[in-house]
Parts: C-alpha cells; sequence; structure tokens
C-alpha cells in the first residue's frame, strides 16, 4: 500500500495506509483516461452534485462537525468532490478524504495470507481519528478488499454513515448495464417517497414481528422461520439524523445506504426449517444455478448443486464458520428498484419491492451472534417468492401485499 498525509486533521493527526489520500490531483473518469489503463472504464455521467446534496442532507450534519470521506479517484470523483463542497456549506470541517485501493492492489490483498492482520492493524491505526469523527461518507468504489475494515471503524466510533456503492464492482458489466443501472439508481435517490418508505416499512415490521413466517418459491422453496417478539429491525429509509443514530442497538442502525428500500431483520437462528432453492448464486469463479440447502433445527444439513457445484462449495468452504446458519433477511420495500439487469442480477442488492435476500454466515454487523472468519456472508436471492406471517401474506409471488 502507499500512504500519505493531510495537514490540519484534528490538529495534525497523519492517517497512512489506505493507499492514497485526496486532496491534490483528482483523476477524471471518461475516455481519455479509460484508454491510458485497463483498469479504468467509462461510466455514464450523473448528477453529482444532486445526488450529494440528497445524501449529505440525510445525515442532517451540523456545523463544527468533523468528517471522513472515503472514495475512488477512479469512480465517479465529481461525487466525492460535490460531497465536500456539501459539507463545507454545512459548517462541517475539518473532513479527510482516504482513497480506496485500486483494483490491482485488492487484488493482490486478496491473494495473500494474512488479510484479517493487515485489517485489524489498518483499524487500530485510524481509530483516533473516527473517535473523534462525527460523520462517515462510504462512495462508490470500483473495487474493495475482502474485509470488513470500515465497518469496524464505524462501530468504534459515536458516527453516522452513509454507505453507498453505486454499480458495485463495474468493471465485470457491461456498459449497457452500468448505463441502465446508473439511471436507475439516480431515479430512486432523487424521486423515492422517503416518508411513504419509512411507512410502508413500518407496516411490514408490524406485521412480521413475533410470528411464525413460511418463505415459498414455484422452484421449490419451503422454509419456515420465526420472528422473536423483540426481533431487530433495520429500516433503510433515508433517514440518518442524529435521532436516529442515537437510538441504533448496533453499528447497522448508524448506516444509511443508497439508494434506500431494504428491510432488514433477524429471525431467530435456532428455529430454520425446511428447504431453501436459489436459482443463481455469485461465487468468484462464476454463477452456481439450481441450489437447494436443507434446513434442520437451524442449520444446513446438505445442500445440492445443479450446475457449478465446485465454485459454490469452495465458496463455501472459503466462509466457514456460521455460513451454515441463517443471519439475517433482508425485504425489498422499493418499488422503484424494481427490475432485472442484462446480467440477471437484481439492482441494488435486492432492495426493490417484493425481493427476498437470505443471507447465510456472519451477522455482527446486524447485532446478532453468528460468526464467520472476516465477517463473510453469502447472499443467497429470490424474485419470485411467497412469504406468509401466520397465515397472512406480506409477499406474494414477488408482489409486496403489506404496503
Amino acid at each position: 500500500m502507499t500512504s500519505a498525509t493531510r495537514r490540519g486533521l484534528f490538529g495534525g493527526i497523519a492517517a497512512a495506509g489506505v493507499s492514497r489520500l485526496l486532496g491534490a490531483a483528482r483523476v477524471p473518469a471518461g475516455p481519455d483516461r479509460a484508454n491510458k489503463s485497463p483498469a479504468v472504464a467509462t461510466f455514464p455521467p450523473i448528477d453529482a452534485a444532486r445526488v450529494a446534496r440528497r445524501i449529505v442532507a440525510s445525515v442532517r450534519p451540523s456545523s463544527g462537525e468533523r468528517a471522513v470521506l472515503v472514495c475512488d479517484p477512479a469512480y465517479y470523483p465529481d461525487l466525492a468532490l460535490a460531497v465536500e463542497r456539501e459539507l463545507l456549506d454545512a459548517g462541517v470541517y475539518p473532513f479527510l478524504a482516504l482513497g480506496f485501493e485500486p483494483p490491482e492492489i485488492v487484488d493482490a490483498l486478496d491473494r495473500r495470507p494474512g488479510l484479517e492482520r493487515r485489517q485489524d492493524e489498518l483499524v487500530a491505526l485510524l481509530e483516533p481519528v473516527f473517535e473523534k469523527t462525527d460523520l462517515f461518507f462510504w462512495l462508490p468504489a470500483l473495487r474493495v478488499a475482502d474485509d470488513t475494515r470500515f465497518e469496524h471503524l464505524l462501530d468504534g466510533s459515536r458516527a453516522r454513515g452513509i454507505h453507498f456503492h453505486w454499480v458495485f464492482e463495474p468493471l465485470g458489466k457491461s456498459a449497457e448495464e452500468i448505463a441502465t443501472a446508473s439511471r436507475l439508481y439516480e431515479r430512486a435517490i432523487f424521486e423515492t417517497d422517503y416518508a411513504a418508505l419509512s411507512a410502508r416499512q413500518d407496516r411490514i415490521i408490524a406485521a412480521l414481528r413475533g410470528r411464525a413466517l413460511r418463505l415459498t418459491t414455484s422452484d421449490g422453496t419451503d422454509l419456515e422461520l420465526r420472528v422473536p417478539p423483540d426481533a431487530w429491525f433495520h429500516k433503510n429509509d433515508g433517514d440518518m439524523s442524529p435521532e436516529r443514530a442515537r437510538r441504533a442497538r448496533g453499528v447497522r442502525d448508524r448506516e444509511m445506504e443508497f439508494p434506500a428500500g431494504a428491510l432488514r431483520f433477524l429471525p431467530d437462528t435456532e428455529r430454520v426449517e425446511g428447504r431453501l432453492v436459489v436459482r443463481r448464486v455469485s461465487t468468484p469463479s462464476g454463477v452456481a444455478e439450481g441450489v437447494a440447502l436443507e434446513f434442520e433445527r437451524g442449520r444446513v444439513r446438505g445442500f445440492r448443486v445443479g450446475r457449478g457445484e465446485a465454485g459454490f462449495r469452495a465458496e463455501w468452504q472459503r466462509i466457514g464458520g456460521d455460513v451454515d446458519r441463517v443471519g439475517e433477511i433482508v425485504l425489498g420495500a422499493n418499488p422503484l428498484l424494481v427490475g432485472k439487469l442484462s446480467s440477471g442480477e437484481l439492482p441494488y442488492f435486492g432492495y426493490g419491492e417484493g425481493y427476498v435476500r437470505v443471507s447465510l454466515g456472519d451477522n455482527w454487523e446486524s447485532g446478532g451472534a453468528n460468526r464467520c472468519p472476516l465477517n463473510r456472508n453469502l447472499w443467497l436471492f429470490l424474485d419470485d417468492a411467497t412469504l406468509k406471517a401466520e397465515g397472512s401474506s406480506v409477499i406474494e409471488k414477488g408482489r409486496l401485499v403489506v404496503s
């Protein structure tokens, strides 16, 4: 890793080892840059100033607060600059901009042993900075390291933050898909009725809390779960105000993701029974198809894979730990994030209305007890699911009924 410093941060604290600090040269995105480096693609223009205005407004900044941004100088650098301007206009200063490692360095790091040690060392280095930070902005990156460094830093701080991927790992996607997703996400950020989204999520929570659930699909999923009466729910509804942060039960509650739409909850991990069938599961080596997992007393007792079994099994073993347990359920609630991309992926991790994501493995970030090395988990997406709470439909064949 390379390192640098920016003077004047909290009385001259020097942060190093995070790739590079931004503040002097800013790398433009566009055809000229793309022709010089295979690591940089051409991305469609976005209204960076308007996006920045919306996400900064969501934290309700106060004059005198201090902020940290982490961003990628090769991926919409104008967005990072726009966020800095919004913060300055709000009286937030000082602010520090950290840079994600470029994809080539991320790949090199992931191939070398000792990733957990490197994460812990970086967290220890930056802890004094985050202890004095009020606001944290995770801006889009071409690629990020396979660890949870910034989640742990946020957890050890008092800061409230924004988590914002845009098109995740865009270098593996077609120009058409990147353009489609960008238009979709930009519209969702600008046009979502956030008050209505929040109210919709409240009604879903009321329908689920303390009830037995049955999750089914036409592919053969038939899974029984239970939501404890005191279950934790996280509403991804666009509000990351100081008041909201003060009510946080865990680090997840001090993060707000954009575009918004996810409703997260932890079921009783000991009481999951039945079969979960997923059409496609992305793994580092490709896509596994027709994955069926059998649950008994809360654990996966066996699985079969139609195609790509070797890749799925390798990923299962790589995640390790409690990968055989349900960690979290995510229900999509935003009607502006519905559709499919050309790759077959659901828009923005399944935050669209009616989608279901079952996360296996680590749920530390959401306050659960499941643990996997480096807090990894496995996401399983269902886009035509039916979810019933003691017989009453919440989602019916991919359509949100409680709305």
